[in-house]
């Protein structure tokens, strides 16, 4: 088929296995945050988390327990930044809600 014939082709031309190269960037960043130190953004007692509440309410704890993580390793994938985002019970050392958060550069306007 058609299909077929345009997938061999990508396939044979390295374009489908950038792609699913690109694809797995997320999930290997995922890995390493869950091995890796992290670092702490937001929480406890000094800078509470507005998401603390729902928080305490579905994985328990107390509100200053909870933090919000960010992995210590980075990928340019497609020109944005992508990094892992979680929440910690420091407490606990429970992670939960675990996100891909990708940051894309801001294009300033150009003169008129």
């Amino acid at each position: 088929s058609r299909q077929q014939s345009l997938t061999d082709s990508l396939s044979s031309s390295g374009v489908l296995a950038s792609a699913r190269k690109l694809d797995m960037l997320p999930q290997i960043l995922l890995q390493d945050a869950k091995a890796q130190p992290a670092i702490m953004i937001q929480g406890g007692s000094r800078r509470p988390l507005g998401d603390a509440p729902r928080l305490v309410a579905n994985y328990g704890g107390q509100p200053e327990d909870w933090y919000k993580m960010a992995s210590n390793q980075s990928a340019i994938i497609e020109g944005s930044v992508v990094e892992i985002h979680w929440y910690r019970n420091a407490r606990t050392l429970l992670n939960v809600e675990y996100k891909i958060k990708r940051t894309y550069p801001k294009i300033a306007p150009k003169n008129q």
